[in-house]
């Protein structure tokens, strides 16, 4: 009697075992678009399909650039090699994936070790005769607060092959230990793989680099303060708007803190200030401009009094909306709950602004939308109880300049000029 198991043909029915070990310490500290590559060409490989770096563009919509960066990439760290057919053609090779499991445990399954076209031996035990590597395993483990495992130790050693001193292994471990509460080996590994990308080797690089980062991170937390965002949430897009508004434009915090001044009181402050900092930049660059947001440009370089005025002015009008503020919140807490989803929705939105992308700005879409019925509400509620829908909002002396001298884009206001005020 025999015995068979019915096969099926399709590969979209079959299934891909991937290392556990790829996606806990090798996938976290990969770009997104390589482990798309990897994992495609991977599944591929299992079914020994023979596929081109093209072909895997095409199935994943990124560019075949991408596809040759991902080889590399995973070159350097021992998960692949490079088989060149032709070495006058530096395109076109196949792609053989190594022993993960032996590139982290120290030895191969195939009889040649976990090496790299960087050099790297994937082997510790030679490493393990260097003073400073063993004073490294022993820091990690004084800041971990006890002896590491086989894996852990095999872990930390790729991060030498990658290029990582000793010095800055210790570093990472004690700054995540410091600073992050987090000293599991995958972690730490995802850390230093950051910085290496960011071609960081020694401990007093990586010092450097977060004394700078820090200070950065110091300018963003005003910046989204003064935007009436939260900056726990920070994303990506949101350091490249802000990038390009300090490095790009060449704005200082103090310049767009006071374009965020400016916006007080209006829908959506990310949108406002960016118009003001995008007219400002295009008068500055024109040479149309002597100076900045908020700064002393044609008519509002006028007497520190008049100044004074202008300052007091704002002071008082918003004095005036908070106690407003104050006085609805206490008699209508619905009108507090809807301000605070309307604020909410309001971030939701500048990020799905920021990202660029079709499916941010449909989304922005929706959320504004959201936003027009959470304020209808809003001024139902408020007009059942007898309240103008504007009562909390600024009332500027000067609706056009909001009693600061200065029209959106950069001129005097005609209140200034007059000496209306």
């Amino acid at each position: 009697m025999n015995y068979t198991i019915e096969k099926h043909s399709n590969y979209y029915l079959d299934d891909t075992q991937v290392p556990n070990v790829f996606i806990s310490e090798y996938m976290p500290g990969a770009p997104g678009d390589y482990v798309k590559v990897y994992l495609y060409a991977y599944m591929r490989a299992a079914r020994r399909d023979v596929t081109s770096n093209e072909t895997i563009a095409r199935e994943l919509g990124i560019g075949v650039e991408d596809v040759l960066a991902a080889w590399t990439y995973f070159e350097k760290r021992g998960l692949v090699r490079k088989r060149f057919t032709d070495t006058s053609d530096s395109l076109h090779y196949d792609v053989e994936f190594t022993d993960i499991k032996g590139l982290v445990a120290g030895v191969s399954t195939t009889g040649g070790g976990a090496s790299t076209s960087e050099g790297g031996s994937g082997n510790l035990h030679s490493a393990l005769g260097d003073e400073d590597v063993r004073d490294m395993f022993r820091d990690i483990e004084r800041l971990t607060g006890g002896p590491l495992s086989g894996s852990d130790i095999s872990r930390a050693g790729v991060l030498l092959d990658e290029g990582a001193t000793p010095g800055l292994v210790t570093f990472a471990y004690r700054y995540c230990a410091e600073m992050r509460k987090n000293t599991r080996t995958h972690y730490v590994a995802g850390v230093v793989r950051r910085w290496i990308e960011a071609g960081i080797r020694t401990a007093e690089d990586a010092e450097a680099h977060i004394s700078l980062n820090d200070a950065r991170m110091d300018v963003y937390k005003q910046i989204m303060k003064a935007l009436g965002l939260q900056f726990a949430s920070i994303t990506d897009a949101e350091r490249r708007v802000f990038d390009g508004w300090l490095d790009g434009m060449g704005f200082t915090v103090d310049e767009i803190l006071a374009a965020a001044e400016k916006a007080a009181g209006k829908r959506n402050k990310y949108d406002y200030v960016k118009k003001i900092l995008e007219s400002d930049y295009e008068a500055m660059t024109s040479g149309g401009l002597n100076s900045v947001p908020g700064g002393s440009s044609a008519g509002t370089g006028g007497s520190s009094a008049r100044n004074l005025y202008y300052s007091d002015a704002r002071v008082k009008a918003e004095a005036e909306a908070e106690a407003h503020r104050r006085e609805v919140y206490g008699r209508l807490p619905e009108v507090e709950r809807l301000d605070k989803e309307i604020a909410r929705l309001n971030r939701e939105s500048v990020s799905a602004i920021m990202s660029r992308t079709d499916g941010g700005r449909r989304e922005s879409e929706r959320i504004a939308a959201e936003i027009e019925r959470k304020l209808d509400e809003k001024a139902g509620v408020m007009d059942r109880a007898g309240y103008p829908k504007d009562y909390m909002e600024i009332r500027y002396r000067c609706a056009k300049c909001r009693d600061t001298g200065t029209l959106d884009d950069g001129g005097a206001c005609d209140c200034f000029t007059a000496g209306q005020l």
